[in-house]
């Protein structure tokens, strides 16, 4: 029998309780005794009667958050061992309201109805004695059979018996009064337990779905972050394979920084030569890219074919033209007898193994797709944006230049707060991959202008640029995020820190005394960040100036509690207050 068939059970043995208890008052009315025992009877009444409505009160208080229909919980508490009381998926439902508390939720329903039961043996409801002693004798001497015999009057020793069984009855009903309280305290115990394990379980969930939403998010960004740093190391270590050419060390990558809540979500990348060759000498010089899987690309079809020589490996099953298998037998593919299925080709690592990028960046007719790289795991289409444009100029602008006194155009708060999101976001998805320095700072933060003519600076799509050429990947002892702290600061006010009167009144210092000062300075200037810009940009600029350098493999998490997430409730507060 299932917990919750036990529960039903144990709800129809109150009534039960309570008609047993309703056959001694009538035992004790037929005995002519009832007036010396109306205390006991009246009390015993109350208390099952009590416990019968606590027991439903704790089974209504667990059943109207999974029924959502007091009605339907009404007709089930009423219907005690009913069909409801035997529903597979109510079962189930249960077991994920209480949680932990389930098994020992049922456990102590099972300890109830055991209770139960005893009580109801302590009040002879099995015995068939109640039943008889509620005929006085006279009316049973009247309700025998005539006999032949001829009628005696009644003896005293039978009368006596009469009265001794009497006095015994209401004898038993008022002595054994402390063995039913102490049945009654049981209950009472059980039910008690029953409302606090509920309790307790309600508070937990109330934790996990209500305070924990900023948990459960949080969670969601680690695991999306995580996907995307196997990702973005994937991919440059892909792009760095794919060079086949002498002028490697001169072409570098940008990617574009976002906030990647989906992982699937391809890469915005633009790919430089800052060869210093002739332009002649030079087939390429910029090219925005937009790298990912792509859904239906034909590039695969227009690269491979069965017959390719090529190919390093083809593998066809049950072949039956001759020539195509005299042909395939000098590359060593194997036969099997099984029914003609159609050709299995392992296209990407012969699309890894053949792409020259550096070639294929210089040819204007490449297409849609310029090509495949990555291997039989993990490949990535590569084609072309007309999204960006180059800058006139060599140099995109930069986040330094746009945060310096030089700069003449204008950011908002809101941009700028949106770029500190970006910025603190991607460090959480690139930290200790090709793509990222230790330490990201203003002068990393790129920009580039869009196609469109009317585009002012696109602040809400900033890059950071990295080169081929050699990269160290930072290990877990690397785990510092002083200078996201230091950019965060700047961005809060939109000012750089070295014109900050903290950092000027400080010396320049050397390359290993610069970032013991440049901190020290920006610890004494985030003090005002809480009036600037409110608790959650604080939060996430002090977490990062705090030294959190012992994290080790713990530090995605605790950037996407502390600085990540704090950050989107800043973006939150700009929509909540535009709406307005």
């Amino acid at each position: 029998m299932s917990g919750l068939e036990i529960a039903g059970v144990l709800l129809g043995s109150f009534p039960l309780i309570v008609s047993g208890v309703e056959h001694w008052r009538d035992v004790a009315k037929v005995g002519g005794f009832y007036w010396r025992v109306q205390k006991e009877y009246t009390k015993c009444k109350r208390d099952v009667q009590f416990h019968e409505m606590m027991y439903k009160q704790n089974l209504k208080e667990l059943l109207l958050p999974i029924l959502n229909d007091g009605d339907e919980v009404a007709r089930l508490v009423s219907d005690a061992g009913g069909k409801g009381w035997n529903d597979r998926a109510l079962q189930e439902r249960l077991e994920g309201r209480l949680l932990e508390s389930y098994s020992l939720y049922m456990e102590i329903i099972e300890d109830m109805n055991e209770t139960a039961a005893t009580l109801r043996k302590e009040l002879a409801l099995d015995r068939a004695i109640i039943q008889d002693k509620l005929v006085p004798p006279e009316n049973k001497k009247q309700k025998r059979p005539s006999s032949p015999q001829p009628t005696e009057k009644v003896s005293r020793r039978t009368s006596a018996k009469s009265k001794w069984d009497w006095e015994t009855f209401r004898i038993r009903f008022s002595f054994n009064d402390p063995v039913r309280n102490d049945l009654f305290q049981h209950l009472n115990e059980c039910n008690e337990r029953l409302k606090k394990l509920l309790s307790s379980s309600d508070n937990l969930s109330a934790l996990q779905n209500t305070a924990p939403a900023h948990t459960k998010q949080s969670t969601v960004l680690e695991s999306a972050f995580e996907k995307t740093w196997k990702k973005s190391d994937l991919i440059f270590k892909a792009l760095q394979r794919a060079w086949r050419c002498s002028c490697q060390p001169h072409h570098y990558v940008n990617l574009r920084l976002e906030h990647r809540v989906k992982p699937e979500t391809c890469f915005e990348i633009v790919l430089m030569s800052l060869a210093p060759s002739a332009p002649s000498q030079t087939p390429w010089s910029w090219c925005a890219l937009q790298c990912g899987h792509m859904i239906g690309c034909s590039f695969p079809l227009r690269f491979m074919s069965p017959l390719d020589t090529t190919q390093p490996e083809i593998n066809l099953m049950n072949a039956k033209s001759s020539s195509a298998g005299g042909l395939l037998r000098k590359k060593k593919v194997a036969f099997t007898s099984s029914e003609p299925t159609v050709p299995e080709i392992h296209l990407d690592p012969v699309i890894e193994s053949t792409i020259d990028l550096c070639e294929r960046l210089g040819d204007e007719d490449c297409g849609k797709c310029m090509g495949i790289i990555g291997d039989h795991n993990n490949n990535y289409h590569l084609h072309p944006s007309h999204k960006r444009k180059r800058p006139l100029q060599d140099d995109p602008v930069t986040l330094d230049h746009v945060l310096s006194r030089n700069f003449e155009g204008f950011i908002s708060r809101r941009q700028r707060y949106s770029i500190a999101l970006l910025v603190a976001s991607s460090v959480a998805q690139l930290h200790s991959t090709p793509w990222l320095r230790t330490g990201l700072t203003k002068e990393d933060v790129l920009f580039y202008p869009c196609d469109d003519d009317n585009c002012d600076i696109p602040y809400h799509e900033p890059f950071i640029r990295q080169g081929f050429d050699t990269f160290a990947t930072p290990g877990a002892d690397d785990c510092n995020f002083y200078s996201l702290g230091i950019l965060l600061l700047e961005l809060c006010f939109g000012r750089r820190l070295e014109d900050h009167p903290s950092r000027k009144s400080r010396p320049v210092g050397d390359k290993d005394t610069k970032q013991a000062l440049d901190v020290l300075a920006a610890l004494g200037w985030s003090n005002s960040v809480l009036d600037e810009a409110g608790e959650d940009y604080s939060m996430a600029v002090k977490w990062c100036l705090s030294g959190h350098s012992h994290l080790n493999k713990q530090w995605r998490g605790e950037i996407v509690r502390n600085v990540v997430r704090p950050l989107e409730m800043c973006q939150e507060h700009f929509k909540t207050s535009s709406v307005s």
